[in-house]
Order: C-alpha cells, then sequence, then structure tokens
C-alpha cells in the first residue's frame, strides 16, 4: 500500500520526519511518491500547479529561463527541499522550473490536504517558517554575490568551496570534477567566460585543468586571488 511506502520514507529520512512526524493519518494518506529521471523537467516556470512536493532523493536543478533561452540556476535542492510552497497559497504560476540534476523521487500533496495540513499542524507551519527565512537568506546572499562581484571571484568562491569538499590529508593537490553547463547557468554566465577565468587561473599556476577535472595545485594562493578580485 502507498501509505506503508510514505510511512517508510518518512521513518528512514529524518530531514522528512522532522516536517511530518505530526501530520494527522488522513492528511498522511494523501501523499503519493513519483520518481523522475536524470534531465526531466518535473515543473515549468510559468505554469500553476495546486500541489505540494518534498523530495526524497536525488537532486534538482532550480533554475529561472529568459525569453531568449538564458538560463540562471538559484538553487540546487536535494533530499528533505521542499517546492511549491511559495506558489500554493495563492495558486499563482511557479517563478521557477524544476529539472532532475538525477534520478530523483518526491513525495507530493494536492493543495486541498496541504492547505488542511498546514492549518492542524502547528510543527509543520513553524519548520516551514523558519526554512522559508533560511531559503530567502541564502538567496538573497547569492544574489548578492552575482550583482556585486566580477566572474572571476565568483570562480575562485566556487573552486575554494569544492576543494574544502574535496580535501583529503593524504594529498597535496586537490582534484574534481566540475560541470561547465551548469556552472555556467549557476553563475549566469557563458561556459566561455568560465573558461576565460579558468585559463587564466591556470597560466597563474594556481590550478591545472584536465578537461573536466580541475586541480587545485596552490589553494592559499587561490584563496589570495579570490580576495584580490574582490577589489577590481
Amino acid at each position: 500500500m502507498e501509505i506503508l511506502n510514505i510511512i517508510n520514507i518518512i521513518e528512514s529520512n529524518k530531514e522528512i520526519y522532522d516536517l511530518l512526524k505530526n501530520c494527522p493519518y488522513d492528511i498522511l494518506k494523501r501523499w503519493q511518491i513519483r520518481h523522475y529521471k536524470k534531465n526531466t523537467i518535473i515543473l515549468n516556470q510559468g505554469s500553476v500547479y495546486e500541489k505540494f512536493y518534498i523530495i526524497v532523493d536525488g537532486f534538482a536543478d532550480i533554475f529561472i529561463m529568459a525569453e531568449n533561452g538564458k538560463r540562471y540556476t538559484l538553487s540546487i535542492y536535494s533530499k528533505g527541499n521542499y517546492i511549491g510552497e511559495l506558489e500554493i497559497f495563492n495558486k499563482i504560476p511557479f517563478t521557477c522550473s524544476v529539472e532532475a540534476i538525477t534520478d530523483i523521487t518526491m513525495i507530493e500533496i494536492d493543495r486541498e490536504y496541504f492547505l488542511k495540513w498546514y492549518d492542524m499542524d502547528k510543527n509543520m507551519s513553524s519548520i516551514m517558517m523558519k526554512t522559508l527565512c533560511m531559503q530567502f537568506y541564502e538567496l538573497s546572499e547569492k544574489a548578492g554575490k552575482d550583482t556585486l562581484y566580477n566572474l572571476k571571484q565568483r570562480v575562485c568562491n566556487f573552486l575554494i568551496e569544492e576543494a574544502i569538499k574535496n580535501k583529503s590529508n593524504n594529498f597535496k593537490t586537490i582534484e574534481f570534477t566540475i560541470d561547465k553547463e551548469k556552472l555556467s547557468c549557476q553563475l549566469a554566465v557563458t561556459k566561455r567566460s568560465i573558461n576565460r577565468v579558468l585559463q587564466m587561473l591556470n597560466q597563474m599556476d594556481i590550478i591545472s585543468i584536465q578537461n573536466s577535472k580541475v586541480i587545485i595545485k596552490d589553494i592559499e594562493e587561490l584563496k589570495k586571488e579570490e580576495q584580490r578580485s574582490r577589489y577590481e
């Protein structure tokens, strides 16, 4: 039965459990499980969806597409993130599109039951308010950086963040792969512009580039370059 699968999802995912732990049974049994393949456009900007979604597994690209086809990634969502909370109350069109970066599993519930749940469950409304505040904070911070700082600073900052994620005490250098297509969407610039900055850092002997692989040769100098570029 679907309800048993839903309960299993809740009990095996802390992020989802915290939100749904007090969900009334009559609402709980209304949830549906959905699976999407990698690169599937799940939700379209400008369309109205009378549903609320929670990601159970996988990663999703939350992006805006301009009329000229230019794409700008606002955020990457993962397990525990929810979608549709901004639009569902007033049944307004989605401000963003959602694409599966990997195979992805989500649970969804119709607006009618979502609103009942919201009114009945103080725990849920409290968590949602805190999460929304954090999301707005992060989006505001990203918008500020994208507007105020030049591309070199933002690419350096991205490389530093990736280096921290991939750092190993066993190696002097740090290696990781990047998807330049997705990075160009995330930074709202062309791949050519990103390549230009990467080549500049390569010529400075701070990094080395091998196709999609980036090797950080001098992390301290990269940090200094990120700081210097803030004032250019």
